[in-house]
């Protein structure tokens, strides 16, 4: 008795789906001020704790950790909204559920960003008390700024509004902008510490003369508002393009239920009332199950083979007529020659014949790859005919199978009888 096989299917690591590359974004969920070290967490599986403190020791070495902070801030995208479950957005807009989402921003733990606090800022004052620091006043400067951008870049990420809002551009940020008192009180803030910053940039730079301190408060005020308006900018971007993205979702589902609606659910209209006629079911599944191939995966391109060829042909002939085909080809499949596409289309007539004159539901096509030579078969066991009587007229045989042969060196015969039905074989050299 032979040794019997199985196929073993192991689950995936984590006992759930193949999982997709983790992208590194900021679950503002679970933020402390803006995500950065809770998305560096989830993405390096390192404590989110020790990611802020290290942040914090690097602040006090002119406060590189702040520096780096808001620069990964800027880069790393806020994670998107989970789809909620049916019926959480209506409750929301009800404000049914207005104490469980006001729960999920009470998360944030008090003490260890006082902690984080500290260690950064009296790291800072003991690297100024040692001397290894730099000029205080130009990390006043740093400071302000920094701060600036927090208190903007904090409510970038907050700002609310829907996607087709944000992708409106410039018209779009107005709405966040002054959608509550305590935004405008921030971005008021805001600008008043960038002002600061750049007034006292001014004052220790060297005296650059009345023209030139004017040219370097302009440049510096067009910097800050770059860096004010920077997230502001990328949320509109982002959010277009998944308006976009969700623009082309929608397209595509509604040329999906089109297409359903135009083809299968159609066909199964058909199928219903032919649920009598199996032969007639199976040649209406056939033809769909086709035409749904072909629509998913691409136009059907023209087989190249002889096998794929007569394929082709006999599911063309079970669409056309009530029958069905049964195709067989043994030996090497073969390239299409010029001569063998003219072969291929003498035994489509053939089987063309079979469906319309036979009368027999199954017409059998048999073809035979041999090292020199191809010869196809094409029999039905229907009524049949006299060969030797055949009219002039029957140019289906005579000029499509005869002739056609004739013309391209290959040899057709035709056997027929009413006992044996007919029996049509083309041969031709490869």
């Amino acid at each position: 008795m032979p040794e019997e096989s199985f196929a073993v299917a192991t689950p995936p690591p984590h006992g759930g789906p193949a999982s997709e590359p983790r992208r590194l974004v900021r679950p503002l969920e679970r933020s402390q001020v803006a995500g950065v070290a809770a998305g560096l967490s989830d993405h390096l599986g390192i404590s989110p704790l020790v990611l802020r403190t290290l942040f914090a020791v690097a602040t006090a070495w002119q406060l590189a950790g702040v520096a780096a902070y808001l620069g990964l801030w800027l880069v790393i995208p806020p994670a998107p909204a989970r789809p909620a479950a049916p019926g959480v957005d209506a409750a929301t807009r009800q404000g049914m559920r207005a104490e469980i989402e006001a729960s999920r921003h009470r998360g944030r733990n008090i003490g260890e960003m006082v902690a984080v606090g500290l260690v950064a800022v009296g790291g800072l004052w003991l690297v100024q008390i040692f001397g290894w620091g730099g000029d205080p006043r130009w990390l006043a400067v740093t400071g302000l700024a920094a701060v600036s951008a927090g208190l903007v870049w904090w409510q970038a990420d907050r700002a609310q509004g829907s996607l087709s809002d944000a992708a409106r551009g410039r018209s779009g940020w107005l709405q966040p902008l002054v959608a509550h008192w305590t935004t405008l009180l921030a971005h008021v803030a805001a600008l008043v510490a960038m002002g600061a910053a750049i007034t006292l940039t001014l004052l220790l730079l060297p005296s650059l003369g009345t023209v030139g301190t004017l040219l370097a408060g302009l440049a510096m005020a067009g910097l800050a508002i770059a860096l004010l308006a920077a997230p502001w900018v990328l949320r509109a971007r982002r959010a277009l393009l998944r308006v976009r993205d969700e623009k082309l979702l929608s397209d595509a589902r509604a040329d999906m239920a089109a297409h359903l609606h135009d083809s299968v659910l159609q066909t199964l209209a058909l199928i219903q009332r032919q649920a009598t006629h199996p032969r007639e079911v199976a040649r209406l599944a056939r033809r769909q199950e086709r035409e749904l191939r072909e629509w998913l995966y691409g136009v059907a391109e023209e087989a190249d083979t002889l096998r794929g060829a007569l394929l082709e042909a006999a599911l063309e002939i079970e669409d056309d007529f009530p029958v069905s085909v049964e195709c067989v080809t043994v030996g090497d499949d073969v390239a299409l020659t010029p001569g063998l596409r003219e072969l291929v289309k003498a035994a489509r007539e053939a089987m063309v014949n079979a469906a319309k004159h036979s009368g027999e539901p199954l017409v059998d096509v048999y073809a035979e790859v041999a090292e020199e030579t191809v010869e196809v078969f094409v029999r039905d066991r229907g009524a049949g005919f006299d060969v030797d009587d055949m009219a002039e007229d029957r140019m289906g045989v005579r000029g499509s199978i005869l002739e056609r042969m004739a013309r391209h060196h290959g040899v057709a015969r035709i056997r027929s009888s009413a006992e044996r039905g007919t029996e049509v074989t083309l041969e031709m050299k490869r």
